[in-house]
């Protein structure tokens, strides 16, 4: 499993023990659910997508995004 496929499935679990869904997450922060999505799956960038995975899910930016990737895809608008 690569590391993209690893980070939605452990976002995905959190979230759930949390009690709350991407669709939710994605409403509260103002952006759309493939746009969370398409952050989750490493195919965009969002520091403010990425930082309220990260509260959400009680995960640090860093532990969940690697520092590398930072550059890697343009960051996304709302």
């Amino acid at each position: 499993m690569d590391a993209n496929k690893m980070r939605q499935q452990i976002v995905k679990l959190h979230l759930g023990m949390a009690q709350t869904t991407i669709t939710e997450l994605a409403e509260s922060i103002g952006y759309s659910r493939s746009a969370v999505s398409n952050v989750l799956a490493g195919r965009r960038r969002s520091a403010e997508i990425e930082a309220a995975v990260a509260e959400r899910t009680g995960f640090r930016v860093e532990d969940l995004w690697s520092v590398a990737d930072s550059g890697k895809k343009g960051d996304m608008n709302r």
